[in-house]
């Protein structure tokens, strides 16, 4: 219809009605290099190497099925996790603080 549409992180605050607090993580990418994934991947899978989804256990495959279904859908694409999502889990893994918001 050609209305533009701003979404701030104050309506997003709003509309989930959670503090825009906590920890939050700018700038990542899917790069192999980019320190996160050692970070992730020990959560996951106790190891710094990636490993497959076979081998999470149930607890995590589940967190990931809400997170990919109802908090975080994901837009098209592959069916891997990007490493924002990953970085979210891993987040609520470790029952960190995370500004959902920002």
């Amino acid at each position: 219809m050609g209305i533009p549409v701003f979404i701030s992180e104050v309506s997003i605050t709003w509309v989930i009605r959670r503090a825009s607090e906590g920890k939050f993580v700018n700038g990542l990418d899917n790069n192999k290099t980019c320190p996160w994934n050692d970070i992730v991947n020990k959560t996951r899978f106790n190891s710094t190497k990636k490993g497959k989804y076979s081998e999470l256990s149930m607890k995590i495959k589940m967190l990931l099925k809400i997170q990919n279904e109802n908090l975080l859908p994901k837009g098209g694409g592959g069916d891997q996790p990007s490493l924002d999502h990953r970085v979210f889990l891993h987040f609520f893994l470790t029952k960190q603080k995370a500004n959902v918001p920002k």
